[in-house]
């Protein structure tokens, strides 16, 4: 069961940096590096726990720079943090592994299995966040434009720190403060399938402590990981070479399904899976079913 022991670990980085993380399931399972979505923090995979544990994964689920545990980074960039979680597998032994990456993780994982994809056997990406910037300017975004609120947060807002940190700060005082009501006021937001997971008393609780250890240290990991989100990726995608899933709900309100699409596209081993009606957070009706489908991947 997770606990003290196995959720709140630390890593020591060979360049001096720490990082925070947990680990789920099988403790001699198939290794499984896991990326939290944003914001979020190690904590999003506890609901896996059973799971993985019954279908032999070990899941390893790093806290990004400026959530949880993990102490905020400099100059934050897409490549400088693929470059420091392969320090982090380093640090915990992890020499070949299956990569997960769920929403805000998807732009890290993507661009950790092309920097090392000799490492990384398999990626599963559940409701990515895709290339926005790429896409947009694409033939595709030409003739399918991203909707105007995902224009506006991913492309426009997303840099502009005088907005993004005061709102960040706001959002995390209320989130510490108030968990029940930023949940109340997300599932106004979220809206269909999405709105009807998060009446169920279960998934208010599941969020609600992991929201809370998300903000432990402020807003920095969701301010710097937006920022991030809105930039041209500048990934080698021909170097991720290696066996790609993708899952994406049809009616996701969070992040923008044709980028997710756009994404598989350029991921030559992919097989995109999309679900009809689904919303962004269908995977927690799902666990056992995507944690099947990641140990099937080849390793």
């Amino acid at each position: 069961m997770p606990g003290p022991d196995n959720e709140n670990l630390i890593a020591s980085l060979r360049d001096g940096r720490t990082a925070g993380y947990a680990v789920y399931g099988d403790p001699d399972g198939a290794p499984l590096l896991a990326l939290h979505g944003a914001p979020a923090c190690r904590l999003m995979f506890s609901i896996a726990d059973k799971a993985a544990r019954a279908r032999g994964l070990r899941i390893v689920a790093p806290d990004r720079p400026g959530y949880g545990l993990t102490p905020p980074d400099r100059d934050a960039s897409l490549a400088a943090r693929a470059q420091w979680l392969a320090l982090f597998a380093d640090a915990v032994g992890l020499e070949r592994f299956r990569l997960l990456g769920v929403s805000g993780g998807a732009p890290y994982a993507v661009a950790l299995a092309g920097l090392i994809p000799g490492r990384v056997s398999s990626l599963a990406l559940v409701s990515p966040m895709g290339p926005v910037a790429e896409y947009q300017s694409s033939a595709s975004g030409v003739d399918h434009p991203l909707a105007f609120s995902h224009r506006r947060l991913f492309l426009h807002t997303s840099g502009r720190l005088w907005v993004t940190v005061p709102a960040g700060g706001l959002l995390g005082v209320l989130v510490r403060i108030a968990p029940e009501a930023f949940l109340r006021l997300g599932t106004r937001f979220f809206g269909g399938a999405d709105a009807a997971l998060f009446s169920r008393p279960e998934v208010k609780a599941y969020f609600t402590s992991m929201l809370r250890e998300a903000f432990r240290q402020g807003a920095y990991g969701g301010t710097s990981d937006l920022a991030i989100y809105g930039r041209p990726w500048n990934v080698d995608f021909k170097r991720v070479n290696m066996p790609v899933i993708v899952w994406q709900g049809t009616d996701d309100r969070i992040v923008p399904p044709q980028a997710a699409r756009y994404l598989a596209g350029l991921l030559a081993q992919c097989s995109y899976v999309p679900i009809k009606g689904a919303g962004h957070f269908w995977v927690l009706g799902h666990i056992w079913d995507a944690i099947t489908a990641i140990r099937e991947l080849p390793h």
